[in-house]
């Protein structure tokens, strides 16, 4: 790779000694002394990276993040024995109880059932304005209220799950596993988790902290759920990491949920070397919106995911 040095203490040499020298000899010693001593660490190297690989990364993991939005919608044991009451889940969605008593040693084994995918729009339209189909599997081993209590999502391909918008589709399969830490205060950890759809191929490993926070009715914020911690992904060709370096938020009222309102990461991708950030409030207004910067190398590029 050719780096062109742009170094100002160089040509200050070749100017302060006036270059009693022809023009293109000038040129020539000037170019020479750079590549004999190479570039200091104030001169800016240009690598360009093409963003839409990460445009890609970002929806799958909103597709995954937005899963976890329907389990958190069924996790308390008074929501999953009274259908009627849960938020996001819609009405045609079918509940089946496998298991039903945490007395006999097993846990409790419940099947969220969202039908199949049918003709566009696929899926079934749920509160959150998500269209989702397939199956999920959800095992508690005890209440979910308890501290230290977990939970195990299983997606299988026997049984696809599929989350979107109802045209573009992302099929996900493989563990998710939750562990109540306190009150309000979850972990969340998977390893080579699938996502498909038709621009991308995924496995996903992840460990992450999720806080719900309840805000006063008084407070203009409302409701919301905080993202820490990092995030894994390669398709084969590329990996990345996400290291959240200010908490993803994500509202809870219908007309925010399926956005990442907030919060900041950092990529570090196996194809470049250039410093990557990722704002998902570019406009300081907490939008429900998909809108997000990217920047590479201290240059900013507004985009959708």
């Amino acid at each position: 790779m050719l780096h062109l040095c742009a170094n100002q203490s160089i040509l200050s040499v070749c100017r302060t000694n006036q270059c009693f020298l022809t023009p293109s000899k000038n040129i020539s010693l000037c170019i020479c002394i750079c590549l004999l001593f190479g570039c200091t660490k104030n001169d800016i190297v240009e690598i360009t990276d093409d963003h839409k690989s990460t445009e890609t990364n970002i929806s799958v993991v909103s597709e995954f993040l937005s899963t976890l939005d329907i389990i958190k919608d069924v996790i308390t044991s008074e929501n999953i024995f009274n259908p009627d009451k849960l938020n996001v889940l819609p009405l045609g969605a079918e509940i089946v109880y496998a298991d039903t008593t945490f007395t006999d040693g097993d846990g409790l084994d419940v099947l969220l059932k969202f039908g199949d995918l049918g003709s566009s729009p696929f899926g079934l339209l749920c509160k959150d304005k998500k269209y989702r189909a397939g199956t999920i599997l959800l095992s508690l081993d005890q209440d979910y209220l308890i501290d230290n209590s977990t939970l195990k999502i299983s997606l299988s391909k026997d049984e696809p799950f599929f989350s979107g918008d109802g045209e573009e589709m992302t099929q996900l399969f493989g563990d998710i596993k939750f562990k109540r830490l306190n009150s309000d205060r979850i972990s969340v950890k998977c390893n080579n988790f699938k996502l498909e759809n038709s621009v991308a191929d995924i496995l996903m490993n992840a460990d992450l902290d999720i806080v719900e926070v309840i805000e006063p009715s008084t407070s203009e914020i409302g409701d919301h759920i905080c993202v820490a911690g990092n995030i894994g992904l390669s398709n084969g060709h590329e990996t990345a990491t996400f290291t959240i370096t200010s908490p993803l938020q994500k509202q809870s009222d219908y007309d925010c949920l399926r956005f990442i309102s907030n919060g900041q990461l950092q990529v570090e991708k196996s194809s470049t070397i250039s410093d990557i950030m990722v704002d998902f409030d570019p406009n300081q207004d907490q939008g429900c919106d998909r809108l997000i910067v990217i920047s590479t190398n201290g240059k900013r590029v507004f985009t959708h995911y």
